[in-house]
């Protein structure tokens, strides 16, 4: 009998994100499949809400000190069929690991920003060593243009499985506040709007200065561990990146029937269309006023046309019970290539 597929996703995280989501929905997508799934923080940095949901759900983790040593050490003693790694750090040591250990490794990469800094150092490294994976994902066409080796352009997904629709009815940006997620765009369209309230669920490097300009309709909730509450009190999602792959917040957003108005960035074109939301040229800030003025103005009949047609783009195409098969079926063909090449070795 064949033996069940071993995968490890291996990320280096500090605090939920859109790679969190994203490990979170492949893990129990894996799990759903009976594939022997561990997600590995490649550094434990302390208490993390995306290991407190993996356990909950029964799914298997395990965390390092973050150097290539212990991880080369660990794969010495575990060795799973295949790694898939998730960021920067994760992606260029778990790659340089799985090389000197001959494991396949699968690697996907989410950012869709130029990094500065720091970030900027692992950034070049990543992607000027994804040449030593065996398989290379991106989430968006943007991202693929970016990397030196053949790459496969991957639609992030999200289980659909026992969501609620929601009904709320507030105006709302969720993410990170930094830049290149535009959230102050938010703050020039409290100010056109005064009428209304806006909501931001987040945290960053830009939150201090929002708050100390923001105007009073405006309201900051802070970074959000667990976002099922959160969604049910949502009616629309403002998305106004500069920069973007496929976030998950919107496949997020949307598998829950809240329609999002964003800037025509990343691949948020092959999710949004005039069917079921707005997507607008970049930087156009009168335009996004605009929208946000139509969806005020609809009736709750057009809204509701408008919410079931996020719903089903998702279902045909981004939910989980669509694309976790074909993910499978990619470690399955990685599996038995490296098992075929090791007998080859072996005889």
């Amino acid at each position: 009998m064949q033996q069940p597929l071993s995968i490890w996703l291996l990320l280096d995280s500090r605090q939920p994100g859109g790679i969190e989501s994203h490990v979170m929905q492949l893990a129990e997508g894996l799990a759903e499949h009976k594939i022997a799934v561990t997600v590995v923080f490649l550094t434990h940095y302390g208490d993390h809400p995306l290991r407190d949901a993996l356990t909950h759900h029964g799914i298997s983790t395990l965390s390092l000190d973050g150097t290539f040593s212990t991880l080369n050490r660990m794969l010495k003693r575990v060795t799973p069929n295949v790694i898939h790694t998730h960021g920067y750090k994760a992606g260029i040591l778990g790659r340089l690991a799985a090389n000197a250990n001959n494991i396949p490794v699968l690697s996907t990469f989410h950012a869709g920003e130029k990094s500065t800094g720091k970030l900027a150092i692992y950034d070049w490294l990543d992607r000027n060593t994804s040449f030593l994976a065996d398989k290379i994902y991106a989430v968006s066409p943007q991202i693929a243009s970016r990397l030196p080796a053949s790459t496969e352009i991957s639609d992030n997904f999200v289980n659909t499985s026992d969501l609620s629709v929601s009904y709320g009815k507030q105006i709302a940006y969720v993410g990170r506040l930094s830049y290149e997620k535009g959230p102050d765009s938010l703050l020039r369209l409290a100010r056109q709007f005064p009428g209304e309230t806006f909501h931001i669920y987040g945290d960053g490097p830009m939150r201090e200065s929002l708050e100390n300009s923001a105007p009073s309709n405006l309201v900051f909730h802070g970074q959000q561990n667990d976002m099922a509450n959160v969604w049910s009190r949502i009616g629309l999602l403002i998305m106004p990146s500069r920069h973007e792959g496929l976030p998950m917040a919107a496949l997020e957003a949307m598998a829950r029937g809240i329609p999002i108005q964003a800037y025509a960035v990343g691949a948020l074109g092959q999710l949004i269309n005039e069917k079921n939301g707005w997507l607008i040229e970049p930087n156009q800030m009168q335009k996004l006023a605009s929208a946000l003025k139509h969806w005020l103005d609809m009736s709750e009949q057009q809204k509701l046309s408008i919410k079931r047609a996020t719903i089903t783009t998702i279902q045909q195409r981004f939910s989980s019970q669509v694309v976790i098969p074909k993910i499978i079926a990619v470690y399955s063909q990685l599996a038995s290539s490296s098992l075929h090449s090791a007998k080859q070795l072996a005889s």
